[in-house]
Protein backbone atom coordinates (compact mmCIF):
# COMPACT_ATOMS: atom_id res chain seq x y z
CA UNK A 1 0.00 0.00 0.00
CA UNK A 2 1.29 3.28 -0.98
CA UNK A 3 2.11 6.11 1.87
CA UNK A 4 -0.48 8.21 -0.06
CA UNK A 5 -3.13 5.46 0.67
CA UNK A 6 -2.26 4.48 3.99
CA UNK A 7 -2.71 7.83 5.18
CA UNK A 8 -5.81 9.03 3.46
CA UNK A 9 -7.77 8.61 6.29
CA UNK A 10 -5.90 9.36 9.24
CA UNK A 11 -7.26 12.16 11.70
CA UNK A 12 -4.27 13.21 13.56
CA UNK A 13 -6.55 14.30 16.50
CA UNK A 14 -7.78 10.79 16.75
CA UNK A 15 -5.46 7.71 17.51
CA UNK A 16 -8.05 5.12 16.40
CA UNK A 17 -7.42 6.54 12.69
CA UNK A 18 -3.71 6.00 12.97
CA UNK A 19 -2.74 3.75 15.72
CA UNK A 20 -3.65 0.25 13.51
CA UNK A 21 -0.89 1.83 11.63
CA UNK A 22 1.93 1.64 13.76
CA UNK A 23 0.56 -1.30 15.27
CA UNK A 24 1.24 -2.69 11.79
CA UNK A 25 4.80 -1.49 11.12
CA UNK A 26 5.40 -2.31 14.72
CA UNK A 27 6.09 1.08 16.49
CA UNK A 28 5.38 2.09 19.60
CA UNK A 29 2.41 4.77 20.23
CA UNK A 30 3.97 7.38 22.72
CA UNK A 31 0.93 10.10 23.02
CA UNK A 32 2.89 12.50 24.21
CA UNK A 33 5.44 12.29 21.29
CA UNK A 34 2.68 12.32 18.54
CA UNK A 35 0.98 15.05 20.11
CA UNK A 36 4.21 17.04 19.93
CA UNK A 37 4.65 16.54 16.59
CA UNK A 38 0.99 16.96 15.41
CA UNK A 39 0.89 20.42 17.56
CA UNK A 40 3.68 21.78 15.84
CA UNK A 41 2.60 20.97 12.53
CA UNK A 42 -0.61 22.38 13.16
CA UNK A 43 0.97 25.43 14.39
CA UNK A 44 3.27 25.91 11.10
CA UNK A 45 0.19 24.90 8.64
CA UNK A 46 -3.66 25.39 10.43
CA UNK A 47 -6.15 23.39 8.53
CA UNK A 48 -4.23 22.56 5.80
CA UNK A 49 -2.55 19.80 7.78
CA UNK A 50 -2.97 16.35 6.36
CA UNK A 51 -2.57 12.91 7.45
CA UNK A 52 0.84 12.04 6.06
CA UNK A 53 2.41 15.20 8.34
CA UNK A 54 2.52 13.89 11.14
CA UNK A 55 3.15 10.39 10.94
CA UNK A 56 6.27 10.47 8.73
CA UNK A 57 7.66 13.09 11.31
CA UNK A 58 6.92 10.50 14.38
CA UNK A 59 7.86 7.59 12.16
CA UNK A 60 11.89 9.44 12.19
CA UNK A 61 11.52 10.28 15.67
CA UNK A 62 10.78 6.65 16.69
CA UNK A 63 13.95 5.87 14.95
CA UNK A 64 16.10 7.60 16.80
CA UNK A 65 18.22 6.12 19.77
CA UNK A 66 15.72 6.85 23.13
CA UNK A 67 12.89 5.14 21.10
CA UNK A 68 14.39 2.61 18.56
CA UNK A 69 14.55 -0.22 21.24
CA UNK A 70 10.60 -0.35 21.56
CA UNK A 71 8.03 -2.17 19.25
CA UNK A 72 4.14 -1.19 19.40
CA UNK A 73 3.88 -3.72 22.59
CA UNK A 74 5.75 -1.74 24.60
CA UNK A 75 4.05 1.44 23.54
CA UNK A 76 2.78 2.41 27.24
CA UNK A 77 6.76 1.56 28.22
CA UNK A 78 7.50 4.07 26.11
CA UNK A 79 5.88 6.92 27.91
Amino acid sequence: MCKDCLTLHVDNFDPDSFVWILERLDFPYVPSEWNAIRDKEFAKKGRRMNGKDVIGKYLSKMRLNQFKKYRYADSAAAC
